[in-house]
């Protein structure tokens, strides 16, 4: 079995999925097969992270160990059929190889760290928008300029 682990430039574990700066492939007996280069870590969206989800694909991963994920990208690795581990972050890897970290089984999107995102809209260009409600100052505007208000100025 094949196992990607997120891991920062000290080469333990990454903080989070899609912002580590590589990803470390290992065979069944700790060997290290392949070390990938996340070139969208320093951007925030969903493509680099369906690019890199296919490339973890193609080399044959089956895990994937990591310090945290949002809810959307760990529904997407779930449904590809990844197992995905959470250990804490900065967990060396050498203990992650060992089997001595805990580790947590991620079965669930609800598992994953709810998106921060407020306005409604994924900023990546994905298409993927999520109902919100509308901001206070946007409805009072709207509600006088339906009513004929002009505003009222506070001493």
């Amino acid at each position: 079995m094949l196992r990607a682990i997120a891991v920062n430039a000290a080469n333990n574990v990454a903080g989070h999925f899609g912002k580590a700066p590589e990803f470390a492939v290992y065979d069944a007996q700790g060997q290290l097969i392949e070390r990938m280069i996340n070139s969208g870590s320093k951007a925030v969206g969903c493509k680099h992270k369906k690019q890199l989800q296919r490339r973890l694909s193609e080399l044959g991963v089956q895990e994937i160990v990591l310090g945290s994920i949002g809810q959307r990208s760990l529904a997407r690795l779930l449904n590809a059929g990844f197992v995905v581990s959470q250990v804490a972050a900065r967990t060396p890897v050498s203990d992650v190889l060992a089997g001595t970290a805990n580790k947590l089984n991620l079965t669930a999107a609800e598992h994953g760290r709810p998106c921060k995102r407020e306005k409604g809209e994924c900023g990546c260009g994905c298409g993927s928008k999520k109902a919100v409600a509308p901001k206070i100052g946007m409805m009072m505007n709207s509600m006088s300029r339906l009513s004929g208000l002009s505003r009222i100025k506070l001493k």
